[in-house]
């Protein structure tokens, strides 16, 4: 019992970061979300952090429905984005953003009905891609060996099996995944592998995922922290969301590393470099979707923050400018 104590006083802060939720009337359906501009608030020691990312706007959602919230992936669409929870919701974002309220559809984005007709089935949503090659759209689930390719043209959507993430651990799904320039994809699993200096597992597939072969290879990304999205550069780097959680006192940090797959070596571990950081008492949130978009001579990364239901985190909207130039040499 002596050795058991000082654990449970560990563990009381992320208890209570977990389970001190907000009380929401489970069967409530609202779907008037207010975007709260919180960009001024933001300190420039934060800014400065980010590296080559400059503070574009932060925003900050709020919705009283139950389907709201838990958003881990992020991808774009016509006229804006598509935040995907992992209650399998869907929230359309047209752009700009502005503050005020907004009235939005939060629609289910997987139909799928158990056998029995009651009732339908759920999906935990990791991570989602978008195929330019074919308008495809790519979902990575939790706890699943399958991924969800959704056809741009009918809407239908096919679950199709990766049997290299059979063995993958729970809670250790395709966190991230991401589609190269030269039509290779990536997948990087949250928990797989020993951690140790940072090393994770990773999957890379001659073409979309279940339909080629994949290599199994390392990665390293910094110590303490794990891999939960991806995005492509357009000169080929990939840019990885990388997150931990710290406890005293309980909060997420946020990193962005660059990974080079053109100096990809499966005998050894691929390294990443540290480009920026999310933390600050402003800017610190459970990152999980991330997205790149063009925008003239520049680009701009748009992240999303899951808030697990949990009364001391928040649902944000994050977007930063990336001057290409402004990046590492390869």
């Amino acid at each position: 019992m002596r050795r058991a104590l000082p654990i449970v006083v560990l563990l009381l802060p992320l208890l209570f970061l977990v389970w001190s939720t907000a009380r929401v009337d489970p069967l409530s359906f609202n779907p008037w979300i207010d975007v709260a501009d919180m960009t001024a608030s933001v300190p420039p020691a934060e800014r400065r952090a980010l590296g080559p990312f400059a503070l574009e706007k932060a925003w900050r959602l709020t919705g009283p429905d139950q389907r709201f919230g838990g958003y881990s992936a992020l991808v774009l669409q016509q006229g804006g984005l598509l935040a995907i929870s992992d209650r399998n919701r869907a929230l359309p974002l047209r752009l700009p953003i502005e503050p005020g309220a907004m009235k939005l559809q939060m629609p289910r984005l997987i139909s799928q009905h158990w056998p029995d007709g009651r009732g339908y089935v759920g999906f935990d949503t990791e991570s989602a891609v978008r195929d330019p090659s074919d308008g495809s759209l790519w979902i990575g689930l939790e706890d699943d060996p399958r991924v969800v390719r959704a056809d741009a043209r009918s809407g239908t959507a096919r679950l199709l099996i990766v049997p290299e993430t059979r063995d993958w651990p729970a809670n250790g799904g395709v966190e991230a995944m991401a589609r190269l320039n030269d039509g290779r994809w990536i997948m990087l699993c949250e928990s797989c592998g020993t951690g140790a200096g940072g090393l994770h597992l990773g999957l890379l597939f001659a073409s979309q995922p279940a339909r080629s072969r994949a290599q199994k290879f390392g990665i390293t990304v910094p110590a303490g922290f794990d891999p939960v999205d991806a995005a492509t550069l357009p000169d080929g780097r990939v840019l990885i969301l990388v997150r931990r959680l710290a406890l005293f006192p309980p909060h997420f940090e946020a990193r962005l590393v660059l990974a080079d797959f053109a100096a990809f070596d499966p005998r050894r571990p691929l390294a990443t470099r540290e480009l920026g950081r999310i933390d600050g008492p402003v800017l610190r949130e459970n990152w999980e979707g991330m997205v790149l978009a063009p925008a003239g001579d520049h680009l701009d990364l748009w992240l999303v923050s899951d808030a697990n239901d949990a009364a001391l985190q928040e649902t944000r909207l994050l977007q930063l400018r990336l001057e290409p130039a402004a990046l590492p040499a390869p």
